[in-house]
């Protein structure tokens, strides 16, 4: 009995070590075979109401091919591009998403905060994918009203197998379980840790958390990529996109310093930062 219990401990031992310290971040080269990977931030915000169709439409035709959208599920499981889990804040609704079924949500206007916008619904991640050109890479940014919602997952996880998107997609999330629950369902499906706490960067580095999230990028606030961070970082192979970048000099001062992407509300700047756009002069 006792040998049993110590080669129980030992084994179980062996595996935990395994997981912990004999990993790498997936090969991601994929996403960025044209340079640095430029996301719009909800499509183009500073255009069109965030993270609606024609944000989303916006950005495309301001010459980028990738895009960043929040997501959530409603009160029914239909997930709704969102970042905001209240109503209040951008639509002209009241409520929670999550606490909402999508037929009422439906009849809402995503763009009642937003100057001349129309009417813009609350768009399905379904009615995103089917707007997309097929070499559009999406960062999907799963959002959690609490530690341990992880509901929305394998409803993003069906969708991308239903549209074949595993190859040019990344799951992103503040939340380090959405992160591990998609890696238990696909190991292959790129993802992308969140943060923008001061404190987090010295926490997420060290092995006994991002060891356990393995994540394949990390994808930090501008104000919290320190030196320290983004050496760690790159010994571990980890890509680094940087949200959300909104001037020109510190775009242009991030990629020379080697990050591998950013997000930003601005199309035309991010690619005026890698010279493929003339900002118009005002």
């Amino acid at each position: 009995m006792i040998t049993f219990l110590f080669l129980s401990f030992f084994f179980a031992g062996a595996l935990l070590v395994k997981h912990l310290l004999f990993w790498h971040p997936m090969d991601v080269s994929h996403l960025y075979e044209n340079g640095p990977l430029l996301m719009g931030h909800r499509g183009s915000p500073k255009e069109a109401p965030e993270n609606t169709l024609l944000s989303f439409r916006k950005a495309l035709e301001g010459g980028l091919k990738a895009i960043e959208v929040d997501v959530l599920c409603s009160a029914d499981g239909k997930v709704v591009c969102s970042h905001n889990h209240d109503l209040e804040r951008e639509t002209d609704g009241f409520g929670y998403i999550h606490e909402t079924v999508y037929t009422d949500l439906q009849a809402i206007n995503a763009g009642a905060r937003f100057n001349e916008s129309g009417h813009c619904p609350i768009p399905t991640l379904d009615e995103l994918i089917s707007l997309l050109p097929s070499d559009c890479i999406m960062n999907i940014e799963i959002k959690s009203h609490s530690a341990f919602d992880l509901g929305s997952v394998p409803k993003v996880m069906h969708l991308l197998k239903e549209y074949d998107l595993f190859r040019r997609v990344i799951i992103s999330s503040f939340n380090p379980l959405v992160l591990w629950r998609v890696k238990m369902m696909n190991r292959k499906i790129p993802t992308a840790y969140l943060w923008s706490d001061e404190n987090v960067p010295s926490v997420l580095i060290k092995p006994h958390f991002v060891n356990l999230v393995h994540p394949d990028m990390i994808h930090p606030a501008a104000h919290v990529l320190h030196e320290k961070t983004f050496r760690r970082a790159k010994r571990r192979k980890l890509r680094i996109n940087v949200w959300t970048v909104n001037n020109l000099p510190a775009m242009e001062w991030l990629l020379e310093r080697g990050v591998d992407g950013l997000i930003s509300d601005f199309p035309s700047l991010m690619l005026s930062a890698v010279g493929k756009e003339t900002v118009p002069q005002v």
